[in-house]
């Protein structure tokens, strides 16, 4: 491995080379990174699903960098083998192709045979893989800083911002132990389903460096001729495609996230996904927040998708609210007038990543890697069934779980009271409406006042009068309906409910009295 001064030197060389001081056109830029080698090829492979972060004519040239790595040599993978499993690679495997299968930035596959007579897919990580990344990252750093690199490519993208979501996204993809796992809990969560094939590892035989798994032949999903000559039904694949990616997302929380034609494969009248080392997991709060806005938008709501945004914003910038709807009210008028299943997935996420960068909103990692899933995963169906929309798909999906588990949803609302004034599960929307409005300030007054001081005090206490008036109605017909409705015992929220009640009661009874007193 080369030293920090030598690979720095390096760096900074080829930067010049393709003078990217002066020209940072795609293609350019795709020609530095697989020059530079593993960790910038795969910096581009990362970068090529985030148009949420770089421009979409960026994300293109770089998704030509799938099989840019040039494979190692079959002693150097002999050696790790050896080192690993500390004894000749032909103890375990009766034998073991020379020419990897395929090569990737962090790992190579091949195909072997146990002892047992088992065909595998033996995945080796590169030698110092590790070592090099977390060093080219930290140079990378110090390049951007010599070379001011910011400040030419501050308008496209934040360069230290990538550098550092590059590392931690290969960190993952690099512990084959983690990706291990990843399987094991894919297959347990896809078990019921006849039309899964689920991917077998063999533990015994992996470790941190090295990934024994079962070798999965079949068609590639994207063989479309194939698979009719021998029968299959391409209508029916697409379909359950379709809902089992949603299955991953929006009931398990647990999803494969970079679902394109080369990972998924046809065997036996099943699917079975391949690569495991880039998965994503939405918790079940993103998830609900994330139903919620998909409904909106189909609704052309508006003011809740902006709302949802705000929510989901991980930001340190408070965005303007009102630019944020306008904004989305381009979008969404843009597609009123369109049928879902005529909405291009792809576009449509790319104007909402281009909207988010304008209003400075930072979506949690989990949804823009769903977002990107969702959309690679639309480019799948596209070879395979045109016409199956997987936007069409979710919301028939996200409608019926919300018919369905209606009456589960809004005692899990009821409860999330407790925690947050935001959300009270009675209050009247317009009430809801007004105070979602002040929190994120869509809410504006502008008052030409001669004693400001003065007037702005009276004009909190009213509002501070009419948001504990709200509370106290919500408290009431809260208690009033669980009186009604419930036939047994009261629940424990109900006393709640009523202490609150009486709480706000008191308190407005109070502020009346003074009020004759001190001209309130």
């Amino acid at each position: 491995m080369k030293n920090n001064p030598s690979r720095l030197g390096e760096i900074i060389a080829i930067i010049k080379k393709y003078k990217l001081t002066k020209d940072i056109s795609p293609e350019r830029v795709r020609y530095a990174l697989e020059d530079l080698g593993p960790t910038f090829v795969k910096m581009g492979q990362i970068l090529s699903s985030r148009d949420d972060l770089i421009p979409k004519e960026y994300c293109l040239e770089f998704q030509k960098l799938k099989h840019a790595v040039k494979p190692m040599p079959y002693e150097k993978v002999e050696e790790i083998l050896t080192r690993e499993y500390d004894c000749a690679p032909s103890e375990i495997f009766a034998s073991i192709d020379t020419t990897p299968v395929g090569s990737a930035s962090i790992a190579q596959v091949y195909k072997a045979t146990l002892k047992t007579g088992e065909e595998v897919a033996v995945k080796v990580r590169r030698e110092n893989i590790e070592e090099l990344m977390e060093r080219d990252a930290k140079l990378l750093k110090k390049v951007i800083n010599l070379l001011r690199l910011n400040k030419i490519f501050g308008d496209i993208i934040d360069l230290g911002n990538v550098v550092d979501e590059m590392y931690e996204r290969a960190k993952e993809e690099m512990n084959f132990i983690t990706e291990r796992n990843h399987i094991e809990e894919f297959r347990d969560n896809n078990k019921e389903l006849v039309y899964m094939k689920p991917l077998k590892v063999y533990s015994k035989y992996s470790t941190s460096n090295i990934l024994v798994m079962e070798y999965i032949d079949g068609y590639n999903i994207s063989d479309t001729e194939e698979l009719e000559k021998d029968g299959y039904d391409l209508d029916e694949i697409g379909q359950k495609l379709a809902n089992n990616y949603l299955k991953q997302a929006i009931d398990d929380g647990f999803y494969h996230a970079d679902p394109h034609t080369d990972n998924i494969k046809i065997i036996d009248g099943k699917i079975a996904y391949l690569d495991f080392g880039m998965m994503g997991r939405l918790s079940k709060h993103n998830r609900t927040i994330l139903e919620n806005c998909i409904i909106a938008i189909v609704k052309n709501d508006t003011n809740e998708v902006a709302h949802l945004l705000t929510l989901l914003d991980t930001g340190n910038k408070r965005p303007d609210y009102m630019q944020l709807k306008a904004d989305i009210k381009k979008i969404l008028d843009k597609n009123k007038s369109t049928d879902i299943t005529n909405i291009d997935i792809k576009e449509f996420v790319s104007e909402l990543f281009i909207l988010l960068r304008r209003n400075s909103i930072t979506l949690p990692k989990e949804i823009t890697m769903l977002a990107r899933g969702i959309v690679v995963m639309e480019g799948t169906l596209e070879k395979i069934t045109p016409h199956i929309n997987l936007l069409e798909v979710l919301t028939k999906k996200v409608n019926a779980a919300n018919a369905i588990f209606g009456k589960e949803k809004v005692e899990d609302f009821a409860l999330s009271t407790l925690k947050s004034t935001a959300n009270l599960l009675l209050i009247p929307k317009e009430a809801l409406q007004t105070l979602k409005g002040i929190n994120t300030g869509e809410l504006r007054f502008n008052i030409e006042l001669t004693d400001s001081k003065h007037q702005i005090d009276r004009i909190e206490r009213i509002v501070h009068l009419i948001i504990i008036s709200a509370l106290d109605v919500a408290f009431i017909i809260g208690t009033s309906q669980m009186v009604i409705k419930t036939e047994e015992n009261l629940p424990f929220i109900f006393y709640l409910y009523m202490a609150g009640a009486i709480i706000c009661t008191m308190w407005l009874l109070y502020k009346l009295i003074i009020s004759k007193f001190k001209n309130f």
